[in-house]
């Protein structure tokens, strides 16, 4: 029926010869035809084949994501989204009584941990539209890249015709998504920058020195728009590892709040 041929690695010195001596020829990541759309065909750095254009989008990602300075810059806007929760928490009359469900507050935190660093901006509350609206197109994109609905055509190329609706949906998502991307935050942050100066020492966030990158013409806007797409879906891993949290946990205000933010 079809076949994938894998190769277990099972010691130390083989390790070292195929992730560090070898990296160059083993350090891109397989892709198939849904995250071939997703992601197009490599243009962001997550599927990027790996070379110089991996190497140039790891150091544009580098200064505004990976570095001490963007954790002390970050760690009081961080501090504070958490304080937001507890406040939240308390505020909340049926977290006194009932107890509440916190996994969905969680996931607005880390959204907004995110945001603020990728595009100095965050969601008010759950009901948030553009929130609501975005963590609804993160999830179906999720679903549909980790779906087992079309494993069969990659192992199976002859099949692959049968894919044409499941692959039309993707890419009709992830249209939707990236206008979503360009119109509500590529284009205002645009619009903010062009006030403001444009060298080092004015540059606020993420998004604008990767968009510093491009107008040095170093990266497209269509990479651009995927390393804000990557970038999204680290949210959305994040944010499903707060999912695993049992439906029925709950907390309540006194004295438990210390489980949120405290000695605990």
């Amino acid at each position: 029926m079809g076949q994938r041929n894998l190769v277990v690695i099972s010691s130390p010195e083989l390790a070292k010869e195929v992730l560090h001596t070898q990296g160059v020829e083993f350090g891109s990541r397989t892709r198939n035809v849904v995250f071939d759309i997703f992601t197009g065909k490599g243009q962001d750095m997550v599927f990027t084949v790996y070379g110089e254009h991996w190497r140039k989008m790891r150091r544009i990602m580098t200064v505004p994501f990976f570095t001490n300075k963007v954790v002390q810059q970050y760690r009081h806007g961080w501090e504070d989204e958490a304080a937001s929760v507890v406040e939240d928490v308390k505020k909340n009359p049926e977290a006194a009584t009932n107890g509440i469900v916190l996994r969905r507050r969680l996931q607005l935190m880390m959204y907004n941990n995110m945001y603020r660093i990728m595009f100095d901006r965050r969601f008010e509350s759950e009901d948030d539209p553009l929130f609501v609206k975005l963590k609804a197109l993160n999830g179906e994109r999720s679903r549909l890249a980790q779906s087992f609905e079309y494993n069969y055509g990659d192992f199976i190329p002859i099949l692959r015709p049968f894919l044409r609706g499941y692959l039309k949906l993707c890419k009709e998502v992830k249209e939707i998504r990236l206008q979503l991307f360009r119109d509500h935050f590529l284009e205002e942050r645009k619009k903010l920058a062009s006030t403001k100066r444009t060298d080092n020492n004015a540059l606020k966030c993420a998004i604008d020195h990767i968009l510093d990158a491009q107008r040095k013409g170093e990266i497209n806007e269509d990479n651009v728009l995927y390393i804000v797409e990557n970038i999204n879906v680290a949210g959305k891993i994040v944010g499903f590892f707060s999912s695993l949290l049992p439906l029925d946990l709950k907390i309540s205000a006194e004295p438990k709040v210390n489980l949120v933010k405290g000695q605990n």
